[in-house]
């Protein structure tokens, strides 16, 4: 099926691994020109090393820490200036440390919102008026099923994961004159490092193995399994494709079913 994004422009943040990784991986099968970043040098030139298959593939690869403004503007001149544009932006970031309200900090609450909201505002500023100019673009948000259904211990990423889908919806309508789509897409427990470090942390405040951690979430999952980085991928794909054009302001949840809500 040609999901008609060959030779597009993609943006991928926090893509050494896991679910930036697999998205990269997924829009190069299809043709597209992928741009990554993450913020180990090491770990994202390695990552754009393994995804061009030799050169096979383009991939354009730079080192940035999203929770800090100089990096997210040296990372968009640069895309911006070897592409020219960005026509499908997957902002994914990665995730903040885990604590209830009443033992988070004001430092945490800054922390957690200089790595997951501010660098996405930043973002999204820069790629729409080349979209704009060009009628056509994707903008995908990389949320959490934790903004539909809160888990215990996630208030930091849950509010700050909220916050980004409101402005999801606000641009799908103001955006949509422009055809450029905006949607988010909220995995549901997916068997990522960042998973396993949660998994971890939770183990460890209960003082109980790891695996027992593990089985209690996916009993949440009528699947009874936890999701792939791969799985996430294909959806991710499927909305930034021509096969997804009336689909904007959506909240697709991968999650195996975990969500109770009926919308």
């Amino acid at each position: 099926m040609d999901l008609g994004i060959k030779g597009k422009v993609v943006l991928v943040t926090a893509a050494s691994k896991g679910l930036g990784y697999s998205i990269a991986e997924a829009m190069l099968a299809e043709g597209a020109k992928v741009a990554i970043s993450s913020r180990s040098e090491e770990n994202i030139n390695k990552a754009a090393e393994q995804l061009s298959q030799s050169g096979k593939y383009e991939v354009f690869s730079t080192p940035a820490d999203l929770s800090k403004s100089t990096d997210v503007d040296r990372l968009m001149d640069q895309v911006l200036n070897h592409f020219g544009h960005v026509d499908i932006l997957i902002c994914n970031t990665g995730g903040p440390k885990t604590s209830d309200f009443v033992d988070t900090t004001s430092e945490d609450w800054k922390i957690g919102l200089d790595m997951m909201l501010i660098p996405v505002l930043n973002m999204t500023q820069r790629v729409i008026p080349k979209m704009q100019e060009n009628k056509w673009g994707r903008i995908i948000f990389m949320t959490s099923t934790w903004v539909k259904q809160p888990r215990k211990s996630g208030v930091i990423s849950t509010m700050a994961r909220s916050a980004i889908s409101g402005l999801s919806k606000h641009l799908s309508n103001e955006l949509a004159k422009d055809n450029i789509l905006v949607n988010q897409v909220l995995p549901g427990p997916t068997w990522t490092d960042r998973s396993k470090n949660i998994t971890n942390s939770l183990a460890e405040k209960r003082n109980v193995p790891v695996e027992v951690i593990k089985d209690e979430i996916a009993e949440e999952i009528p699947l009874r399994r936890y999701g792939t980085a791969e799985e996430i991928a294909n959806s991710v794909t499927f909305l930034a494709s021509e096969k997804a054009s009336f689909i904007t302001g959506a909240s697709l949840q991968v999650d195996g079913g975990q969500i109770k809500s009926t919308v």
